[in-house]
């Protein structure tokens, strides 16, 4: 599971590949939610080598922030601390629900 934590106004999301499982679950659940995000991660996520994308620069953070249960509204923004792996695996799934539901 994701750990959490807050270092001088940061909010430190330390994620690993077991926590894609809970995201595609979330993302699938709620795929009206989250249809825009998925858009804009898949075009903008390659621009970026894919492990230096912005999620709270791209207003893409919903999907993670409710899959993850965490809240960016005392910090207004959160890093994301994971393998190289995840980001890769991560935008394979993106581009997946992308693909499958015209997003």
């Amino acid at each position: 599971m994701a750990k959490i934590r807050i270092e001088k106004n940061d909010l430190i999301l330390e994620a690993d590949l077991d926590d894609l499982k809970t995201i595609i679950d979330e993302a699938t659940k709620n795929i009206h939610l989250y249809k825009e995000e998925i858009a804009v991660i898949y075009e903008k996520m390659p621009k970026f080598d894919y492990t230096y994308f912005c999620f709270y620069a791209y207003s893409t953070y919903r999907l993670l922030e409710n899959s993850l249960n965490f809240n960016t509204d005392e910090v207004g923004h959160f890093r994301l601390i994971a393998p190289e792996s995840f980001y890769y695996a991560f935008y394979g799934m993106i581009a997946t629900l992308h693909t499958e539901h015209n997003c």
